[in-house]
């Protein structure tokens, strides 16, 4: 199993992931209610889309396989701080050298580019994780890496 250092996501981190931080949203306020607006915006090949609530748990951060897509998947972090693995494509195949394991905390949207690999993420404490997912309804192809991948939380 190979070790990745799992590090904190930040905009520019992760070539194929658009990443707005907690506090980077405009606040408009009005009597009783709030809105926060993303400056995040994802161009998408459908305007068919689909969404839901994912929620998670806290679990040993090892990966043996990722997803991909072939349209953008918007992710907003509402609760909890996640794990999650990233990686490229490269001739049909996981790029080991390219790995990426980012702790993400609530706040924080990110868009996944198409065919950039990652997978649901984990919960890195017991509070846990919810994320409220938008994209196309589309297929989710999966791929194992040559071994798994294994965040190091120590």
């Amino acid at each position: 199993m190979k070790q990745y250092k799992i590090q904190d996501i930040a905009p520019g981190l992760i070539k194929g992931v658009d990443v707005q931080m907690p506090g980077a949203a405009e606040v408009y306020r009005e009597n009783w209610f709030e809105w926060r607006a993303t400056t995040l915006r994802a161009g998408m090949k459908q305007s068919t889309l689909a969404g839901g609530v994912l929620n998670i748990w806290k679990h040993t951060p090892v990966f043996a396989e990722l997803e991909y897509h072939e349209d953008c998947e918007m992710f907003y972090f509402v609760q909890g701080t996640a794990i999650m693995p990233f990686a490229d494509i490269q001739d049909g195949k996981i790029d080991m050298d390219s790995v990426q394991l980012v702790r993400v905390p609530a706040g924080t949207q990110i868009i996944i580019h198409p065919n950039k690999a990652h997978f649901v993420a984990v919960a890195q404490d017991d509070t846990p994780v919810t994320i409220i997912v938008t994209s196309p309804a589309m297929d989710a192809p999966r791929l194992s890496p040559a071994e798994a991948l294994e965040g190091i939380t120590r």
